[in-house]
């Protein structure tokens, strides 16, 4: 019996002991994997990095990562048919740019009446685009390639076009034709909209987590995005090491270029209500056809 009990005993005591699983997380190539590379280089975590919106569909329709990065409105299309997703913050607001070698200056007035080569054609990037031109009166000729990569490929191509790109690759561009001109499309909203910028995209946790969990992942995107700010020289060298794929200075220049913040969702509500509000107006089905309720937000 005394063996027994001690059998038992030890047992207890080497369950009890285990290290929990790691967090599971998917997050897309770009700037929200520049936002989670401290964490990406935890053992606390056990990382995806995939292309594409895709993986991140099938991975809200399957509850299968404790932690999805998404841009919101992708989280808040998926929250209407299934509400396993609740937004814990956004950690992206913005890192859209237009580039051009064109002669003469480049801002919104100069490119009235001329053609401008934009990538996910009814998609955010197509939505900002057009709510921006048609509040400042202005008409472009939008012409669509399948992605941005085909968009920066375009133009290092051939520079006599104005293009739409998004970090990384808008830091590749410019780290190969320094002397491209540039239009930052995030100084264009805060002009029309007064909001300093748009909360693209953000941190999706299942909500069956637990307290103590969540407390984690939050404190350690918060952490890992102070530290890619605050180093970035340092922040760049680990994303080379995890295998981003890009040369140091081009993922430092990205790092600085993607506007990463982290912004509670309770915190963020206001001004992705706005951002929601205007793809309502031009593609609501982006967002599932209506604005999410207040659950969609973690939070009290």
């Amino acid at each position: 019996m005394k063996k027994l009990l001690s059998i038992i005993f030890l047992a207890f005591i080497l369950f009890g002991c285990q290290k929990d699983d790691p967090i599971s997380m998917i997050v897309p190539f770009g700037s929200p994997e520049l936002a989670q590379l401290y964490l990406e280089d935890s053992k606390d975590y056990k990382v995806d990095i995939v292309y594409g919106p895709d993986p991140l569909v099938a991975a809200f329709g399957s509850s299968s990562h404790d932690v999805i990065f998404a841009p919101t409105n992708l989280g808040a299309k998926m929250y209407q048919s299934k509400d396993d997703y609740q937004l814990l913050a956004t950690v992206v607001w913005g890192n859209y740019y237009l580039v051009s070698s064109k002669a003469g200056n480049l801002d919104a007035l100069s490119l009235d009446q001329e053609e401008i080569i934009v990538f996910g054609r009814n998609q955010t990037s197509d939505i900002i685009l057009k709510f921006l031109f048609a509040e400042l009166d202005i008409q472009p000729i939008f012409t669509y390639v399948d992605s941005v990569s085909s968009a920066a490929q375009l133009f290092l191509t051939n520079q006599n076009h104005t293009v739409l790109l998004a970090e990384p690759l808008y830091s590749n561009v410019m780290n190969q034709l320094p002397l491209t001109k540039t239009l930052d499309i995030q100084d264009l909203y805060e002009d029309v909209t007064g909001y300093d910028s748009y909360p693209q995209s953000g941190v999706f946790i299942r909500k069956d987590l637990s307290q103590a969990k969540i407390m984690k992942i939050q404190n350690d995107i918060e952490a890992s995005i102070k530290n890619a700010l605050d180093y970035p020289d340092e922040t760049a060298d680990l994303a080379v090491e995890l295998g981003m794929g890009l040369p140091k200075a081009i993922l430092q220049s990205a790092i600085s270029n993607s506007n990463l913040r982290y912004v509670a969702a309770m915190d963020s509500k206001d001004a992705i209500e706005v951002y929601f509000g205007l793809i309502l107006d031009m593609n609501p089905v982006l967002i599932g056809g209506e604005l999410p309720n207040d659950t969609f937000y973690y939070g009290d």
